[in-house]
């Protein structure tokens, strides 16, 4: 039941631990008035991060312009930086398209699921 006149933010960003690797789940539309959001979380995960493993975890995302695909370059830009290994995980729908229009379905490393994600690693 909706109550009161708050409606749901159109993006969240939240982070927490899964055995030593940091899963941030990204949910809602990743767009260009967004991605500080993903970009402020991002600086609280790099900081907390306890392992060299980081889960980017997108299965709840409804949308994702260039600007949110930008974003999540710099997120593997800084990965690569530090020897962090990043991992995408639930990618589908119009990030699934637009990452492969871009050709940058080869620059990621994807799985379907965090827990597929946290087994390979």
């Amino acid at each position: 039941m909706f109550v009161g006149n708050e409606a749901e933010p159109a993006f969240t960003a939240t982070s927490g631990l899964h055995g030593t690797a940091l899963v941030v789940r990204a949910s809602g539309e990743l767009d260009h008035y967004h991605t500080p959001v993903l970009r402020e979380e991002m600086g609280r995960a790099w900081s907390a991060l306890p392992s060299q493993l980081l889960i980017l975890d997108l299965s709840a995302l409804t949308f994702c312009d260039s600007s949110g695909i930008g974003e999540l370059l710099q997120v593997r830009h800084h990965g690569l930086s530090d020897g962090v290994r990043v991992i995408l995980t639930g990618v589908q729908g119009n990030l699934a398209r637009r990452l492969n229009l871009a050709g940058l379905t080869q620059v990621f490393e994807m799985f379907p699921s965090v827990a597929e994600a946290l087994e390979a690693a």
